[in-house]
């Protein structure tokens, strides 16, 4: 089994550094919510993987068949819980204005991402979820 593994660090006060090889993004929280509004919520960021891991699949998925996505934009919106402890209750993923010359293609390359992506069927599946110390 494959294991992926970011590493988080105290960046600030109220804002942490996450890091994956080259590669960092700052979480934090907005002012309004106590924080410094360095980054985005941590919430946010697993909206933005979604809509990241989705994208790099179905561009994966047109690449392997000699097709050219263009105009691509994806909006992730999420309900959050009224009931505490405050969870995502729903997530619905809207594909907007992407084209690759063929539209029945397109439907197509659409359901493959979507049975490809990992955060994806994480969400869709579930996961084993501990905190170690």
């Amino acid at each position: 089994m494959d294991t992926i593994t970011v590493q988080l660090k105290q960046n600030g006060e109220t804002s942490s550094l996450l890091t994956f090889g080259e590669h960092n993004i700052i979480i934090d929280r907005p002012v309004e919510k106590g924080g410094h509004g360095e980054g985005p919520m941590g919430g946010q960021v697993l909206l933005m993987s979604v809509a990241g891991c989705f994208s790099s699949t179905l561009y994966a998925a047109a690449h392997a068949r000699n097709l050219k996505i263009e105009g691509l934009e994806i909006t992730v919106k999420a309900e959050i819980s009224d009931s505490l402890p405050k969870h995502f209750e729903s997530l619905n993923l809207e594909v907007k204005n992407g084209t690759c010359g063929d539209e029945g293609e397109f439907s197509k390359l659409l359901e493959i991402a979507e049975k490809g992506c990992i955060a994806v069927n994480t969400i869709k599946n579930g996961l084993n979820f501990k905190v170690s110390y």
